[in-house]
């Protein structure tokens, strides 16, 4: 019997091809309705984190009069939450998280959309990686890691978001400057990755700094190293791979997109509110500094350019390091 998996992907992306374009009436009430923010991964993840953050603030600080509901749609790498956001054609009143599945997914054949079939709003952030391990490991430090990996190929298990994403990413790059061979598996996102290491589950996971610091301060996870060009200035007593003689220094882009074809109107409106929350001291306080990532406010023109970009350059990424010709 034939397996029917992609069945409902199939059935939604019809749904894009037939359904119609908002009237141009809507943009000039815009906002009329509560706007769905979606999550194309699990609670507790960096994308989760962001959303969130921009919903509560949003409302909060009262720069949009309709309420702002998070909805998480995991599933396929991300590809679930995309198609979904996808279908909602011309309709401004849905968005949704960035980060690399946006871009990664598609590049490896496992989602029917990609970057080109969404509207620009808004670039908010780069966020970079740790390297870490539950409290109770043996592994106390780097060289302990690639001691065993060297020894051992493939024993080293490292848990993380989706194969095509950007702990995947940061994976083969590790694997390729140490010479070693991890055992990468995915558990749909960076919060049920980190819970399966904090478990014992798994030795290593990757985690942006927001999604493990808790974890850190409570002494139940120790971070190895960090993913970036210097130390966290919140994280001081962590190398960057770069001390420790690895070439690896990456992070991950986030921001937001809307639907295709929604109007200019709309795209203005919510990219204002969007902005003046960016540019913001409480944005900066609870969200950048918090979460130890580098802020920057894309305007729907300029993150439409680094949009394109990013995809250029994982591109160019996954040729090098043989997962797409």
């Amino acid at each position: 019997m034939k397996r029917l998996g992609w069945l409902p992907v199939i059935l939604i992306v019809v749904s894009v091809l037939v359904s119609p374009v908002i009237p141009a009436g809507l943009a000039q009430q815009f906002p009329s309705r509560p706007i769905e923010f979606v999550v194309p991964f699990a609670a507790g993840g960096g994308s989760d984190l962001l959303a969130r953050a921009i919903a509560r603030m949003l409302q909060e600080e009262k720069l949009l009069p309709v309420p702002i509901v998070v909805v998480n749609k995991p599933g396929g790498s991300g590809a679930v939450g995309y198609t979904y956001l996808a279908s909602k054609r011309g309709d401004p009143h849905h968005i949704a998280t960035v980060s690399s599945s946006f871009w990664t997914t598609p590049l490896v054949g496992q989602s029917p959309v990609s970057y080109r079939d969404f509207t620009a709003l808004y670039g908010l952030a780069f966020d970079t990686f740790l390297l870490v391990t539950r409290t109770e490991s043996t592994f106390r430090r780097m060289s302990d890691v690639v001691a065993v990996a060297k020894q051992r190929p493939g024993l080293v298990s490292v848990s993380g978001s989706a194969i095509a994403s950007d702990d995947a990413v940061v994976t083969y790059m590790l694997e390729r400057e140490a010479g070693i061979k991890l055992n990468y598996i995915s558990f749909g996102g960076s919060g049920p990755a980190l819970v399966a290491a904090l478990g014992g589950h798994v030795i290593l996971t990757w985690s942006n700094p927001g999604e493990v610091l808790p974890q850190l301060e409570a002494r139940k996870a120790r971070a190895l190293a960090v993913a970036s060009a210097k130390r966290l200035a919140g994280l001081p007593d962590v190398p960057t791979f770069k001390e420790l003689g690895y070439n690896v220094d990456f992070a991950q882009f986030r921001g937001v997109v809307m639907p295709p074809n929604v109007q200019a109107d709309a795209v203005r409106i919510l990219a204002d509110a969007v902005g003046r929350l960016c540019r913001s001291r409480r944005w900066q306080n609870d969200y950048v500094e918090k979460n130890m990532i580098t802020g920057v406010c894309m305007r729907p023109d300029e993150f439409g350019r680094a949009v394109a970009a990013q995809h250029e350059l994982y591109r160019k990424v996954f040729a090098g390091l043989g997962v797409i010709k």
